[in-house]
């Protein structure tokens, strides 16, 4: 999978601390960042673009980062932020409560809240910002699974936990188009980790958010199905039709229209992918679980303004992206 990286092997060891703070503010928001060894620092970040989330992977030695509340309205942090320790210990202190996390462990936070991650180590993290709309109807608490769990989310964290170190591993080879698939089934096994979570609690979970995430992940798992309808979904969910369509209203779309775009999109991820260049638009078409290739091109020029094969002319006359190595 592509990737921009970013190190300060290539800076003079005079300028590294504060070219690595740079970086740190400019995907992360405005961090202090201190307590590095000058003379040392070798440190690198590649981030992954997989559709609804962004991906961050580190590497580097003993340090602190900070966001303090005299910044503030910081658009880069409209996400929250579920961290994987890797590598390396670390220490979260997050308004008046610490975490000692350990290789394994992650947390998930709301990083406009006041909190410092002191790398104690060298470490390794896997960093993904997940946006706040995703998680709608489901109250997002601080979630560290380095405190003692309740026993039925033990289970759930300890296996987003090895899906996550999982995915740090295995990013670099994955093909281009995979980001939805991944992304879909990182955040429907979040979304059902935190509802159990709260259950646990005896919190109100609204299980509208709940449904919501199995219907999308259903959808993902059937999109090449022509025959995927509402009346699938909702016998598969065990609900009525008009259930299905209630959880929906607060997307502004509705299920059928949801199908619609996800085909779509997979289909144009496709068109460009120099992965499925060898293949038809037509068989892309039924791949996609379109019915019919000419209703297919039809809602294609609607939704991107040129039809596919006009869109795959001009992503393939245009000269591959360059995603250059930063290191000064």
């Amino acid at each position: 999978m592509k990737n921009l990286h970013f190190d300060t092997f290539c800076t003079p060891r005079s300028d590294r601390a504060e070219h690595w703070a740079r970086i740190n503010h400019q995907y992360f928001g405005d961090l202090e960042v201190d307590e590095m060894d000058t003379n040392a620092i070798e440190a690198q970040l590649d981030i992954y673009n997989l559709d609804a989330l962004k991906m961050y992977k580190i590497e580097a030695p003993s340090h602190r980062v900070r966001r303090i509340s005299r910044v503030t309205n910081d658009s880069l942090d409209d996400s929250y932020k579920l961290m994987l320790q890797i590598k390396g210990q670390a220490r979260l202190e997050i308004a008046d409560r610490s975490f000692n996390l350990h290789p394994g462990d992650w947390s998930l936070y709301d990083p406009r809240v006041d909190y410092s991650v002191h790398n104690l180590d060298p470490t390794s993290l896997l960093v993904v910002k997940i946006p706040r709309s995703r998680l709608d109807g489901l109250r997002v608490p601080e979630l560290h699974t380095c405190e003692t769990p309740q026993h039925e989310s033990v289970g759930l964290s300890a296996m987003l936990g090895c899906v996550l170190k999982s995915l740090s591993e295995q990013l670099t080879s994955l093909p281009d188009d995979s980001g939805h698939a991944v992304s879909e089934s990182i955040l429907s096994l979040l979304t059902y980790t935190l509802a159990r979570h709260q259950t646990n609690l005896k919190e109100r979970t609204l299980p509208h958010a709940i449904l919501k995430s199995r219907v999308k992940q259903f959808i993902l798992e059937h999109l090449t199905d022509t025959e995927l309808s509402i009346d699938r979904i909702a016998a598969a969910m065990r609900c009525s039709k008009r259930y299905v369509h209630v959880v929906f209203e607060d997307e502004n779309l509705s299920v059928d229209r949801y199908i619609w775009k996800s085909r779509l999109e997979i289909a144009r991820v496709r068109l460009s992918s120099d992965q499925h260049a060898s293949n038809t638009i037509a068989q892309i078409t039924d791949a996609c679980g379109f019915k019919s290739n000419a209703h297919f091109c039809k809602q294609f020029k609607a939704q991107y303004g040129c039809s596919p094969s006009e869109f795959r002319k001009n992503t393939s006359s245009q000269s591959a992206p360059q995603y250059p190595v930063f290191s000064h």
